[in-house]
């Protein structure tokens, strides 16, 4: 579940809080500027897009408001990428001692430790081992333009580092354009 769809509206996460206050929460957080190329590419995958990656990007914000009060459901590219903000939210609602943070990377890197994090998280067995289970890579027929990439990075740049400060942990993956 995504957060901006949980807790993005202002009553939300105060309710969702009201029914269960020991709820737990597990996101999993992925480098923004690959989340937004991988929707806009579902999206064209499933016919709901037409425009190009940059047109769409371009043309987010109107076509977002448009869309109104669903604009996180369609064409929310870029928007749904700044994550410091709600991930903040979250813990002022919840704690931060009832949400587990991962990133996209450490899934893909190293699986059973994080599913290790996860099950000790969430107080079961962590000495589970589940079977191994592949990994669908997507091969885009598309490639992100180094420039708009770059551009990418920089519109992210100070979401990241507030959510890297707020988080603790390196994020500079995510905004080297070297990367």
């Amino acid at each position: 579940m995504r957060v901006d769809f949980v807790i993005g509206g202002t009553q939300k996460g105060g309710t969702i809080w009201k029914y269960n206050p020991k709820m737990k929460w597990i996101l999993a957080l992925r480098n923004p500027v690959e989340r937004a190329f991988s929707a806009w590419n579902m999206e064209t995958k499933r016919g709901k897009e037409k425009l190009p990656f940059a047109e769409a990007i371009e043309k987010e914000p109107g076509r977002c408001r448009e869309a109104l009060p669903l604009q996180h459901r369609v064409y929310s590219y870029v928007d749904r990428g700044f994550y410091a903000h709600q991930v903040r939210r979250l813990f002022n609602i919840f704690g931060k001692e009832k949400c587990l943070i991962l990133l996209n990377e450490e899934l893909r890197s190293d699986h059973k430790k994080t599913l290790r994090r996860v099950f000790e998280f969430l107080g079961v067995d962590s000495s589970f081992v589940p079977r191994e289970a592949s990994v669908f890579e997507q091969e885009y027929p598309n490639k992100i333009d180094n420039q708009l990439r770059s551009s990418l990075i920089e519109t992210f740049y100070f979401d990241i580092k507030e959510l890297e400060k707020f988080l603790r942990r390196d994020l500079s993956k995510w905004y080297d354009k070297k990367s």
